[in-house]
């Protein structure tokens, strides 16, 4: 099995896990963004998912996620799409706030923010 599909795979069901475990409080990746960064540079993007009408979370390693604001609400993210992250050329493996776009298609949504996602502290809430 492809590494980027059994990962994709694993954070979906734990994502899923989180989510409709009996009893225990809805973890949401906006209470764990930490101060914003101009940029972030990357050489693979692992895995993305819809958070909000604004927000995007996007995995540049395993361990490494960021949320992405966007300028817009960006309908065109529901569903199983195909989404491109970056500039017009995605030259560098940069994001950039204020210039670059998640692309769906032909809709460009920019991205106002970006912030560091504490992975760490949500597991550590997550099994609290």
């Amino acid at each position: 099995m492809n590494h980027r599909i059994l990962l994709a795979t694993t954070l979906a069901l734990s994502l899923a896990a989180v989510g409709s475990a009996s009893g225990k409080k809805t973890l949401h990746y906006a209470d764990y963004a930490g101060t914003a960064v101009p940029e972030i540079s990357y050489s693979n993007l692992y895995n993305w998912q819809r958070t909000g009408d604004k927000t995007v979370a996007v995995w540049t390693k395993p361990s490494t996620a960021y949320l992405l604001t966007l300028k817009n609400s960006c309908d065109a993210l529901n569903g199983r799409v195909q989404v491109q992250f970056g500039g017009v050329d995605d030259i560098g493996g940069k994001l950039r706030a204020g210039t670059d776009d998640v692309r769906v298609g032909g809709i460009r949504c920019r991205i106002t923010q970006i912030q560091p996602i504490d992975l760490e502290k949500m597991k550590a809430d997550r099994k609290a």
